[in-house]
């Protein structure tokens, strides 16, 4: 899967521009948001909430996009104690497959999920991501005998090809971000992983063909 990096194609990050865009490329399979509350509601936020009510883009827009234009969602929950609501949301939006986690995901949340997937940050496990310490991980991740757990969400600067092949040979899935160097990008594009987020789509697009 490819993900189109919020902001992705010089749209800027949670705007109305960057959707637009993306509904003008049938070929991108996610679309990717930052996710914040306010007020007792979920918003689109980086670092804040828009404090402009004119720019504030809620999240059901956005799970309201993904079901119209077929796309799946990459909720980067900016905090923890979110996924919940972000769930319960997606529940009555009938949305819960287009979505799927990363970000502030901890493990007294993984009950939330719900049948949501998840990708984790470093930040889950209590183990640095390395080679030798993959099976670790692996099996911590295990522990909590939850299928919605799909794998590991690694920036790629901080995963070698090595660890990134150790993740995959042991079993866990991958989602790797935020890869916009054009060599990386085509080498990680065709290393089979589960999700790689850029904001080159199209390059990644056409690194994919030539597979």
């Amino acid at each position: 899967m490819i993900t189109a990096h919020g902001g992705a194609l010089g749209t800027g990050r949670n705007t109305l521009k960057y959707f637009e865009e993306m509904a003008t490329h049938p070929e991108i399979e996610a679309v990717e948001v930052d996710i914040r509350s306010r007020g007792g509601k979920l918003w689109l936020g980086h670092v804040v909430v828009p404090f402009s009510p004119a720019k504030r883009i809620p999240l059901e827009y956005v799970f309201e996009f993904c079901k119209t234009h077929g796309k799946r969602v990459n909720c980067d929950v900016k905090a923890r104690g979110m996924v919940r609501d972000v769930v319960k949301l997606a529940k009555s939006m009938d949305a819960v497959p287009n979505i799927y986690f990363t970000g502030s995901v901890s493990p007294d949340e993984v009950g939330d999920l719900d049948g949501a997937e998840a990708y984790l940050n470093n930040s889950f496990y209590p183990y640095s991501l390395t080679e030798a310490n993959v099976g670790r991980i692996r099996d911590y991740i295990a522990s909590f005998g939850a299928a919605e757990l799909k794998g590991l969400n690694v920036n790629y600067k901080f995963a070698s090809a090595a660890v990134r092949r150790a993740v995959r040979e042991a079993g866990l899935g991958l989602s790797v971000f935020t890869v916009d160097d054009e060599e990386a990008l085509k080498l990680i594009v065709k290393e089979g992983n589960d999700n790689v987020t850029t904001n080159r789509p199209d390059l990644a697009y056409k690194f994919l063909a030539e597979k």
